[in-house]
């Protein structure tokens, strides 16, 4: 319900209490006055004789005057309760819009996160103004993009509820959008007001009521800018709304900013691609270093920027926050922190391998154990998409010499790959068992399927920048190629195939058996100098 339809229903229930308390002071006074009348009437028909009361008129006149005492009582409080239930009904239409607010944040902060995975700038573009238009309530909704060398601002995307003609080009400094780029301040205005300084900007727009202009800015500098529009028959755009489109802006403008300056380097690499002398190697980056960064700043960037986010709205809506909003913000604020700690772990681990300062910590354990403790660290996320987990374990399997927390590590990187490319509703199995001379462990998922060309490279971190392959396209990070060189530091090996039902991948690890440490001495001279030296 909006503030003014509130406003309405409580003018329309005061003036019902009013009218019923006005009937039943009505009807005391015409009481008293009755008894009154009776009372004149019996004295003067000398009825009572001479047994009247001697202060007779005197109890008249304080029946009277306590009933006009009363009266005034009950009015003075009926102010007090309308007074009171204006301020509750205030009270609680604060509450809802700012429950609508913390919505708002949520979905667009959500947004900010997925936008961090390599997607095409059009694409960033064309998520980000939709997104915008439906939390908004907007009904057009355009972004510029900051052209430098040109001095100007061209649209590149735009979402809105009926066709339009494309913006024209903007000039830094000229009207709203030009406005805002150059001062890398916002801009909210109304089409009633038409002394604004930007009030020919309707003109331009005549179904705009009201209008958001949103720099979108990174490091001290302009990269974008969002043109925002509500119908003149919507509500108005408010100052809690700026706020939280600037906010969204900043959130995004890094994703923004980092998607122009790969398709600079896409370009300019194209351009210089006839004339190149070498490869990465030439200039002492290897293909692996190059993908590495590249991947550990997608991986580490998401969770970073939703903490960040969160922080941001605890610290600003602190007091209008309930203990459930606070405590869901928290819950998610614990669960990025927590990812981003998997993710420096992953990294780490990624450059001990590199360096060869790697060092497993091998122990008695069994594969079921392990497979059944990444199962349900992995339960709650896919509950969160519906999907089922299914384990069918080879009980047969004997306990052998792990690194119990790498092979866990190793599941768990197949489990989320799985989980990720599954819709919602789907299946995830863990498989596990025995063979001659090997323990195979299997998850199969209900994704897009591997294709049979790309299979060998799911696994290589060099080749995950390909478009090749569904998966390769939405970013692999670098867990698979984690759970590779675990597998292969205790012996084993890893793939992937179609699945049997004929939907979905299986991805595979084949650990060799084995009740001593023969299958893996050898293969790290770190362990062998362990083993030699206990």
């Amino acid at each position: 319900m909006s503030r003014s339809k509130a406003s309405l229903a409580q003018k329309q229930a005061d003036h019902r209490t009013w009218a019923l308390l006005g009937l039943v002071i009505l009807v005391l006074l015409g009481f008293v006055f009755t008894v009154q009348t009776l009372w004149v009437s019996i004295v003067r028909s000398g009825f009572l004789g001479d047994n009247l009361p001697a202060n007779g008129w005197m109890l008249l006149v304080g029946l009277v005057g306590l009933t006009v005492l009363f009266c005034l009582y009950i009015v003075h409080q009926q102010t007090k309760i309308n007074q009171f239930r204006a301020r509750l009904l205030n009270d609680q239409m604060e509450l809802e819009q700012s429950r609508g607010r913390l919505a708002e944040l949520t979905s667009l902060f959500q947004l900010g996160n997925s936008l961090h995975m390599d997607l095409p700038l059009d694409t960033i573009l064309e998520i980000t103004v939709r997104r915008v238009a439906s939390t908004l309530h907007s009904h057009d909704v355009a972004l510029f993009l900051f052209e430098p060398d040109r001095k100007a601002l061209k649209c590149r995307a735009r979402f809105g509820l009926t066709p339009k003609e494309p913006e024209s080009e903007v000039r830094v400094g000229e009207g709203a959008v030009g406005w805002a780029a150059r001062h890398r301040e916002p801009v909210m205005m109304g089409a009633t007001d038409r002394e604004a300084r930007f009030a020919e900007h309707f003109m331009a727009h005549p179904d705009a009521g009201s209008a958001l202009i949103l720099p979108v800015n990174f490091e001290n500098r302009c990269v974008a800018v969002l043109q925002v529009h509500r119908a003149a028959k919507a509500e108005t755009f408010r100052l809690e709304h700026r706020d939280i489109g600037q906010l969204f802006a900043d959130n995004v403008a890094g994703v923004i900013d980092r998607a122009l300056v790969v398709r600079h380097l896409e370009q300019r690499a194209t351009d210089l691609k006839p004339s190149a002398k070498g490869g990465p190697e030439a200039q002492g980056v290897t293909p692996f270093q190059d993908s590495f960064l590249s991947s550990a700043e997608n991986e580490l960037k998401a969770p970073l920027t939703t903490i960040l986010a969160y922080s941001e709205v605890l610290d600003q809506n602190d007091k209008r926050m309930t203990t459930s909003m606070r405590r869901e913000f928290t819950a998610r604020l614990r669960g990025e922190a927590q990812r981003l700690m998997n993710l420096v772990d992953d990294v780490l681990d990624l450059a001990r391998l590199e360096t060869g300062r790697f060092l497993l910590d091998l122990r008695k354990d069994n594969v079921n154990a392990i497979s059944r403790a990444a199962v349900e660290t992995v339960r709650t996320s896919a509950a969160g998409k519906q999907i089922d987990l299914e384990m069918k374990l080879d009980e047969k399997i004997p306990d052998q010499h792990v690194d119990a927390a790498k092979v866990r590590q190793a599941i768990l990187h197949l489990l989320q790959n799985g989980i990720r490319f599954s819709p919602a509703k789907g299946r995830v199995t863990l498989t596990t068992w025995l063979g001659d001379d090997h323990i195979r462990i299997e998850v199969r998922d209900s994704g897009p399927a591997v294709e049979p060309e790309v299979a060998p490279l799911v696994f290589d971190i060099e080749a995950q920048g390909t478009e090749v392959s569904k998966r390769m396209k939405d970013g692999l990070g670098f867990g698979l190629h984690l759970t590779k060189r675990f597998v292969e530091l205790h012996g084993g090996t890893v793939g992937v195939g179609a699945s049997p039902s004929g939907t979905g991948a299986t991805f595979w690890i084949r650990l060799p058996k084995g009740d001593g440490l023969e299958s893996v001495i050898g293969r790290d001279p770190f362990l062998e100098q362990l083993w030699e030296n206990p």
